[in-house]
């Protein structure tokens, strides 16, 4: 019988930090229905899910600013 090769598995890529004033924003913007999902993208920012619409990335020094803007037109 011959060896099994052992298959090298990459390890997982690091975990992306969010800051407590992006993630607070963003909880802020969910509880209140103006977004549906967020998601960290480490090349693009955060990838926003609202409703009827398609996602948005939108660039990590932007968010507040475009989570205000979201909730004054919802």
């Amino acid at each position: 019988m011959k060896p099994k090769r052992k298959v090298a598995v990459p390890p997982a890529p690091a975990p992306i930090e969010i800051s407590t004033s992006d993630r607070a924003a963003l909880i802020a913007a969910y509880q209140a229905g103006v977004i549906k999902a967020w998601k960290r993208d480490a090349e693009r920012g955060y990838r926003l899910t609202i409703a009827g619409r398609q996602d948005d990335y939108v660039e990590v020094a932007k968010l507040t600013k475009y989570l205000e803007k979201l909730g004054s037109t919802a």
